[in-house]
């Protein structure tokens, strides 16, 4: 049996600053991860692509190749990347200190000595100043502890989001990691469409292209060098800035163009989960009403 320490705190600290160089490194390997689901069937809106939480890290579910489907787990207790086969062919490789090219090579030719083609694009996507996986040879640290602390964040999250998610009676997604830009995140459409300009590019052409809510979590980057939670409504409608939020902590950036929370705002409440409820609830809200959304979308919960 392995054992797991447990956070004393249900919503660890994250520092940005300590976390991003093993950050940047994670996000890579989850981005040639998540790639892989490029193969699955699209979905409306990339439903079909998010990472999914487990009870031991991520999991794209299954991805059909020509002898059947096959998974790819991201263990965060073992700290390793599993994969496996309807067929029973298994494998894996351990989480730890390498470059990206070295991962992203040892990890696709696994997969193609079992069989499956697993051909991706190796140029990252919606990162600055991206860098191919197989030129990325710096070595890149990968800190156990501090990807712990995140994955416990995220699955604290997810929690929350569903929570909040169960009184939407209208079109939305599984919750799930967007491994293009590292957050977890909901998303709720009221079943208009949207006309996202043509020049925004094609994956965010096609994830623009109805009205929504989106809400959701992300450990932060150089343009916000925090972790924070966020929420924003497409297309921004007018006046939605002055809006009222909660709790008071929370507040209009204007660069991001979205609500923030910051994590460790959250983290000093004497109550975070209901102070990120009342977060997601209000910034909900202001989108709803300042856009127009049929207020009928949002009920009370679970039924009586």
């Amino acid at each position: 049996m392995t054992a797991k320490t447990t956070h004393p705190h249900p919503w660890p600290a994250l520092s940005y600053p300590a976390f991003e160089p093993t950050r940047y490194f994670l996000h890579m390997v989850l981005q040639a991860i998540g790639k892989l689901k490029l193969a699955a069937p699209f979905q409306p809106q990339w439903a079909e692509v998010p990472l999914w939480l487990n009870a031991r890290g991520l999991t794209t579910g299954l991805i059909p190749y020509v002898d059947g489907v096959y998974e790819v787990r991201v263990d965060f207790i073992s700290h390793e990347v599993q994969w496996l086969t309807n067929s029973g062919i298994s494998g894996q490789i351990t989480l730890g200190p390498t470059s990206v090219a070295a991962f992203v090579d040892s990890f696709l030719n696994q997969l193609h000595h079992a069989g499956i083609n697993a051909s991706i694009t190796l140029m990252p996507q919606e990162v600055p100043n991206p860098i191919s996986f197989n030129e990325d040879k710096e070595q890149r640290p990968y800190d156990r502890n501090l990807v712990d602390a995140w994955w416990g964040i995220l699955l604290r999250s997810q929690h929350v989001l569903k929570a909040f998610q169960g009184r939407f009676t209208g079109k939305t997604q599984p919750i799930g990691l967007m491994w293009g830009t590292l957050d977890i995140r909901a998303v709720f459409y009221n079943g208009k469409p949207a006309s996202p300009s043509a020049n925004i590019g094609y994956i965010r052409r096609n994830a623009m292209n109805a009205e929504l809510i989106e809400m959701g979590w992300w450990a932060g980057d150089a343009s916000y060098p925090k972790p924070a939670f966020y929420s924003f409504t497409y297309p921004q409608p007018q006046g939605i800035e002055s809006m009222k939020v909660a709790p008071d902590v929370a507040c209009w950036n204007a660069g991001m163009g979205e609500f923030l929370l910051d994590y460790d705002d959250l983290r000093q409440s004497s109550n975070p989960d209901r102070d990120l409820f009342a977060f997601l609830e209000s910034t909900y809200q202001a989108g709803a009403a300042s856009a127009g959304w049929n207020p009928g979308l949002l009920g009370s919960g679970r039924p009586d």
